[in-house]
């Protein structure tokens, strides 16, 4: 799917902004050249962008959701994701072709608004990912914490296919609801208090 959630921070005030976020979704791709950093395509109309070009400093993250999952009717708060942090480069002239081919292969329909022939000025961009922070699900069981750059970038060659990793995953267990509680609480309301006959009953809702 290869899709994430950029974000950047606001370098000035002009909209009162100064030092906050912003994050929204992004296409994004494996750079080429099989380092772990992420291909772009920055387009400086979007503020997030914007907020990364110089003279601003150049640095970005982009946060990832696990793809695959863990298995039929789990939470996805359970789900794995990781925040890469690093600095936007413009892609080289020599570079252009490759970066095009791969953002290409993992959005095919982005061909409508990749340079020259979309509607915004843009190009392609690396995200060199500087540091690695994962959030592999629940605490007891996962991993949460920093991660060795080294180890993230030796990670592409360990990847394995969607149908492997279902096979090997491990479910985890969720607990069954517990309604019992809930509905002694509002049985009184949800008959309409005691007193009232059967062809009255009806529902009260408290905000």
């Amino acid at each position: 799917m290869n899709i994430g959630t950029l974000m950047s921070t606001y370098q000035d005030d002009a909209d009162g902004l100064e030092g906050l976020p912003i994050g929204l979704q992004e296409y994004y791709a494996p750079f080429p050249d099989d380092s772990g950093d992420i291909l772009l395509l920055a387009m400086p109309i979007s503020k997030i962008f914007r907020n990364a070009i110089a003279p601003n400093p150049t640095n970005m993250t982009l946060t990832v959701a696990d793809q695959y999952g863990l298995g039929d009717g789990n939470l996805a708060a359970g789900r794995m994701r990781v925040a890469l942090f690093g600095t936007l480069e413009r892609v080289q002239d020599e570079e252009w072709d490759a970066a095009e081919a791969a953002y290409l292969a993992a959005h095919p329909d982005s061909r409508g608004w990749i340079p020259p022939n979309g509607p915004h000025s843009a190009y392609y961009a690396r995200l060199r990912v500087q540091k690695v922070y994962a959030f592999n699900g629940f605490g007891n069981v996962a991993y949460i914490g920093w991660l060795p750059l080294e180890l993230y970038k030796a990670a592409g060659a360990l990847m394995r296919s969607p149908k492997d990793v279902h096979r090997h995953w491990p479910v985890p267990e969720q607990p069954e609801p517990d309604f019992g509680a809930t509905d002694s609480l509002f049985a009184e309301s949800a008959v309409g208090g005691a007193g009232r006959s059967k062809g009255e009953d009806r529902l009260v809702v408290q905000l």
